[in-house]
Formats: structure tokens, sequence, C-alpha cells
């Protein structure tokens, strides 16, 4: 099994508050962002670590490069600034094609518990969950489910909705392999204007069984604003 972290943003709606390089380098409890995903990552079993990245990131990259881990760190660069996230994804084709894959973002915080649930599931497709939509803000990818309590739907663009999705999710090889077709198809010369939300969501079909690994809590954090880091703090720093 491949981990795959995106870290190729470029933070914009935090650097209006406050100077920071990319917000993966936000410090809680004593580490950064990064730093507390490479840390649960290392417990997925996964054989290889690549995290996508800008060249610009600097002090990111020198921190990646000097992190020690077991398990290897491969970086990829995805220096265009323009596309969606789902470039990154295709970029790391090569590494992730007939893998299976665990992902996440480089800004997510989520409390262990929920974590330690998600890893100790053994289904081969599955997606973090939080069912409780007092949570919903506006922003967050959105689920739903069949009669069956499986997952057939993964969008933004949901009127109705089971749930969200927090930024940890795990594919089979198949799966990715039909998440890569349909990058490779819905792009512009290599300009992508689509978020990965749409690959997952468009290659769901009736023969996947992708499960919904609900959260034990609502401790997580998709830190885009200055805002969210301050609530992140709120929480963790006080213990």
């Amino acid at each position: 099994m491949i981990a795959l972290i995106y870290a190729a943003g470029s933070s914009l709606r935090i650097k209006k508050t406050i100077n920071i390089e990319h917000k993966s380098l936000l410090i809680v409890k004593n580490k950064k962002l990064i730093e507390h995903q490479l840390n649960w990552i290392k417990k997925s079993k996964a054989k290889k670590i690549i995290i996508i990245v800008n060249k610009d990131h600097k002090q990111l990259i020198s921190l990646l490069k000097k992190y020690e881990s077991k398990i290897p760190i491969q970086l990829i660069y995805n220096n265009d600034t323009k596309s969606q996230n789902m470039k990154s994804f295709f970029l790391a084709k090569k590494e992730i094609a007939n893998q299976d894959v665990i992902f996440t973002t480089s800004d997510l915080f989520c409390d262990n518990e929920n974590i330690t649930k998600f890893l100790k599931s053994k289904e081969s497709n599955k997606i973090l969950i939080d069912i409780n939509k007092k949570n919903y803000t506006g922003d967050e990818v959105l689920v739903e489910f069949n009669n069956k309590k499986l997952i057939v739907r993964c969008s933004k663009k949901l009127e109705k909705f089971d749930g969200m999705a927090i930024g940890v999710y795990k594919f089979n090889s198949y799966f990715i392999n039909k998440m890569l077709d349909y990058a490779e198809n819905n792009n512009n010369d290599g300009h992508f204007n689509k978020s990965l939300y749409y690959a997952i969501d468009n290659s769901i079909d009736k023969q996947d069984r992708i499960f919904p690994i609900k959260t034990v809590n609502s401790l997580w954090y998709d830190i885009d604003t200055f805002k969210e880091y301050v609530l992140l703090k709120k929480q963790y720093d006080k213990e």
C-alpha cells in the first residue's frame, strides 16, 4: 500500500491573516500539522509515503527531507498553482497505479480515536465520515449512503447527504486505477479544473463496496483559515 499526502496548495486564505509559508507548518500540541499526519500514516502499514509539494515551499520541503521515517518518503513536485488537487493525484500515477492507496491532506488534524478506528477497519475501500450534520460548514465533501449503508456518492454538490468526508480515504488498486482513468480523461493539456472528489464520485459503480468509517467524535479540523486554526488550538493546547 502507498500513502499519498497532498501538500502543494497555496494556503491563500490563511495567508490573509498570518505570515506562514504553508499551512501544514502550523503548530498544535508542539508539532506541525504535517508531522501529525506523518505520525499516524507510519502506523498504516504503507510501504512508501508520497508527498506532493510545490517547489516554492522551501521550509516544508526542508522539513520533509530531514524527517526521520522508517518508511521511505518520496517528494513529487506540482508547481501548477492554477489547477485543482486532482492534478496532484494524477502526478503520482507512476507510483500509485495498480496499488492500494491511503490518502489525505497536509492541513488536516484528526483526533487519534478517529484515526485508530479508520486504520483498524479491514475494508479495502473506505472513507472516514462524520455523520453529525451540525458540523457541516458548507465547504465539506459530502457522501450519500444506499440502503445497505455503503457510499454511493461523494461530492460537494449533493442536495441530500448522510455525512461528510473529512479527508482520510483508502481505496484498493482497482478503484485507484478507475480514478486515474477519470483524471487522465478530464484535464485540458495538463490543466485540471476539477477537484479530486470528482474522480471519486464518478468512479463509484454498483459493484464497488465503499464503506463509511464513522468518526468516534467531532474532533477533526480541516485548516483553511486562521479562525479554524484558533479553534483547533483552543481545543488541544489546553490539554
